[in-house]
């Protein structure tokens, strides 16, 4: 695979992009709107997996590569760090459908002294489960976003090195280091004149 760093920029952050757009999606406690509900959280959960997928994928192509250098090492770190804050949001997102289908399956106790209470924690587990995820996917896509910038600009050494004109002579190879003896050095009222 041949990448380039404007190629690994793209790639980093149509990925930072893609954690974005669920962080978007992701449901909001208490919100009519926007409620955490079963079928949207296991949508998430479903398209999670393909954003997971393709860290794994991106960070393959490189890896498999004949051509490894310092640039695409960084770029596979910058990948693979990404799947850490995207396994605590599957990981927080799991948790969510698990007290979803808890609730679904005691909706008729709900009247009952003691469903009550552990229909109440469930519900608490589910905000702070989506906190998470969101911090999650926050970290997730700054971290791709960082990565694609720095991706995009080369070195300080080699913008340096750009920036020299190509017609400049090639400074001469360095002399080896000869030691001669030393003369004795001539007299002061001998310069002066």
């Amino acid at each position: 695979m041949n990448t380039t760093p404007i190629s690994d920029a793209r790639a980093l952050r149509s990925a930072a992009e893609n954690f974005d757009a669920l962080r978007g999606k992701l449901p909001i406690p208490g919100d009519p709107h926007r409620g955490p509900d079963s079928v949207t959280v296991a949508k998430q959960i479903s398209e999670l997996g393909k954003r997971i997928t393709a860290l794994g994928n991106e960070v393959l192509i490189r890896t498999a590569s004949p051509d490894l250098d310092a640039h695409t090492a960084r770029v596979i770190s910058d990948f693979a760090a990404a799947v850490e804050p995207a396994g605590e949001v599957a990981s927080a997102l799991g948790s969510v459908a698990h007290q979803l289908s808890f609730l679904e399956r005691t909706e008729h106790l709900r009247d009952q002294p003691d469903a009550m209470d552990a229909r109440e924690a469930a519900t608490l587990v589910i905000g702070d489960a989506l906190g998470l995820a969101d911090a999650s996917l926050r970290d997730a896509s700054y971290s791709l976003y960082a990565a694609a910038a720095a991706a995009s600009h080369p070195p300080r050494q080699l913008r340096a090195a750009l920036s020299r004109s190509t017609a400049a002579a090639p400074l001469p190879a360095a002399a080896p280091s000869i030691v001669l003896p030393t003369a004795a050095a001539p007299s002061r009222t001998a310069r002066g004149r």
